[in-house]
Parts: structure tokens; sequence; C-alpha cells
């Protein structure tokens, strides 16, 4: 260990990610929001309140986005230049999501673990790959009008549904970077390639 100091009020962390594109800031969440730490100081410099928000993810490829997954709001993209609201948020989820991952090559390209409620009985894992081509807010088109932002996009490029229990890890191959693994709770590790659904950018 070389540093550490209490979370404040995150009682119950569930997740934290480190942020590539500096490598003193931390995010941790827990069971109200996500907090934001500088190593250098072990302080909490920002946090976004939150309920209920189970992973989070910083875009390699695009200095202050952060992708959140929460429990029944699906899946949120932030601008951390201006965290008072999400800049993006993907439609879709049912029920809770639990994970979320960017790929560390293609921008816009992210992984989430979702759990489906069927109108039968029980629920089902799904891993969603989305394409979110999102401008940053302070990006403009030549015909934008002022104070508007580049027209975003956001595809589910495809649904990965055969899983017989919940998924709760999920990983981009650092040297493939259209692979991915992901595990259940049964213990199963499945490989997925996503190059047949990668977009045309």
């Amino acid at each position: 260990v070389l540093s550490k100091d209490s979370a404040g009020m995150l009682h119950s962390l569930s997740g934290g990610a480190w942020d590539p594109h500096d490598v003193n800031a931390v995010a941790a969440t827990g069971e109200s929001s996500v907090q934001f730490w500088d190593l250098r100081t072990m302080k909490k410099v920002n946090s976004i309140e939150r309920a209920h928000v189970r992973g989070v993810d910083y875009n390699p490829k695009r200095e202050h986005i952060l992708i959140t997954a929460e429990d029944e709001s699906g899946i949120h993209v932030w601008d951390l230049r201006k965290a008072k609201a999400p800049i993006q948020e993907l439609p879709g989820h049912t029920h809770w999501t639990w994970a979320v991952k960017c790929n560390p090559e293609y921008d816009g390209l992210i992984l989430v673990e979702q759990v489906e409620v069927k109108q039968s009985a029980g629920t089902d894992s799904a891993v969603n790959l989305w394409y979110a081509a999102a401008s940053s807010t302070n990006e403009k088109t030549p015909e934008s009008p002022v104070g508007s932002t580049r027209q975003r996009v956001n595809l589910l490029l495809n649904s990965y549904t055969d899983y017989e229990d919940s998924v709760y890890g999920l990983a981009w191959s650092s040297r493939e970077p259209w692979v991915f693994a992901s595990l259940s709770y049964d213990g199963r590790v499945v490989i997925e390639s996503v190059k047949p659904f990668l977009p045309r950018v």
C-alpha cells in the first residue's frame, strides 16, 4: 500500500476506474455518488450525485469523458468539465445495468452488461455492444449554429444473450481491440469477437 484514505460517504464501494489521461486521478462508485480523487493529495476533488451507480469507465480516446452504468436508468455519458447533467443517454435498458467498458482502440465502442427482466419468470443477462458516437460538448460542425453540438449517433450493434446466469465481469483485450471476454456467475468465461459489428467510420 502506497497510500490510502477514507472514501467519506462511500460506505459500500461498487466499482472504480483509473483515468487513462491522468495517472493521479481515480473515480470510485458507491451507493449514492461517483467520487473523483486526486492521488497526490488523497483528497476528493469532485463528485456526481447519482443513486445506484454500479460501474464506471473513462473514454480512453477522449479526455474528460466518463461513462456510468446505473441500476435502472441505463448508461450515461458525462463531460466532467460540466458534470451537472449527462451529455448523452443510451436507451433500451429495462432493468439493472451492472458494468460498462470503453474499447481501448475504437472511439465510441462500449460494452454494457445488463440484467433483462422477462415477463415469464426470472431474469436473463445480456452483454450489449453499443456504438455511441458523441462529439465533445465544445466541438461544433461548420454548419452548426452557435451553442449547438454535432449530432450524436447511438447504435445498438449487437446483443449477446447466450448467458445462463448473470454476467459480473467484462474486459476488452489490450492486444486485439475487437475481442472481449465476459465472466458469468456460473464460472463461464466467454470470448467474443465484435469485428463483424464494428462501425465504418
